[in-house]
């Protein structure tokens, strides 16, 4: 009975081990996290206004939608072109030449 109560004993050790050791790598690889605007200690509401982020705009070639903050942009006067890709960037500007030759 004493060798298996001391086998339950390790096996909770061990299990205490590995989540400690879990929890540590999830802590290094996740990284820090950016504070409020404004700066730390102040709360979202009070800084500045939050800037739009994770927006995502129609590839005009494809379709496909494709987030502003890593697309291939294209500008045109006041207007904002975003693609997918280099290949849809310059299908659309080869057909636009096409349209205005």
């Amino acid at each position: 009975m004493a060798d298996f109560l001391a086998s339950i004993l390790d096996i909770i050790f061990v299990a205490g081990i590995l989540l400690a050791l879990g929890r540590a790598v999830w802590k290094f690889f996740r990284g820090a996290r950016p504070s409020a605007p404004g700066g730390p200690g102040r709360s979202r509401k009070e800084g500045a206004p939050q800037e739009v982020r994770h927006a995502t705009a129609r590839d005009p070639v494809c379709g496909m939608f494709v987030s502003t903050e890593v697309s291939h942009r294209l500008v045109e006067g006041k207007t904002v072109l975003h693609f997918c890709s280099d290949e849809c960037l310059e299908r659309y500007q080869n057909e636009k030449h096409k349209v205005t030759a």
